[in-house]
């Protein structure tokens, strides 16, 4: 083993082994109907939804029984280039307090500037909460991706209750 005789790849860890408590894993299909699903997340507003990102443009909502809904959360597929694996709706984070302002934030990238990143804030619909009102959607950001490749795009809230972002190196091999 070269990990333990100090050669290439010395402290890394290898795979093998059991579990502890040796653990039943299962893989389970929890919908079917999506196209290109990228992340997951939940707006933890109690409503125990699950909000998929589709990355040609769609945010689809699971709902608390396990059903995908019919009809997307929201649709950006007009405003999102996504010729590349790395380019479409790439991140989706709901602010912390959602459950009493109804504001998330997207990131994708650009139809418009040939796949600029841009990052989004809009609003859940005052009438249904598993519609966005895409006519609030804000501009909060937009920069720059100088190639196609190489574009990072999780949107997180941190404990600190600032949005962090992932940009990616700009592509063209960093």
């Amino acid at each position: 083993n070269q990990a333990q005789s100090g050669g290439p790849g010395a402290g890394a860890v290898q795979p093998g082994g059991m579990l502890p408590g040796s653990p039943a894993i299962e893989l389970v299909k929890v919908a079917d109907g999506l196209a290109d699903p990228i992340n997951v997340t939940a707006a933890n507003d109690g409503s125990g939804r699950l909000f998929v990102i589709e990355r040609p443009g769609l945010i689809r909502i699971i709902d608390q029984d396990g059903t995908l809904l019919p009809e997307p959360f929201l649709d950006l597929s007009v405003l999102v280039q996504n010729d590349y694996l790395e380019q479409g709706v790439l991140g989706l984070a709901f602010h912390p307090d959602f459950k009493t302002n109804g504001r998330f934030f997207v990131n994708f990238t650009d139809y418009h500037t040939n796949g600029d990143t841009f990052v989004m804030e809009f609003h859940v619909s005052a009438d249904d909460p598993n519609v966005a009102d895409r006519a609030s959607g804000r501009l909060m950001l937009a920069f720059d991706q100088p190639y196609v490749n190489h574009n990072g795009g999780t949107i997180k809230f941190g404990p600190d209750g600032y949005l962090y972002i992932a940009s990616g190196d700009g592509g063209g091999a960093g």
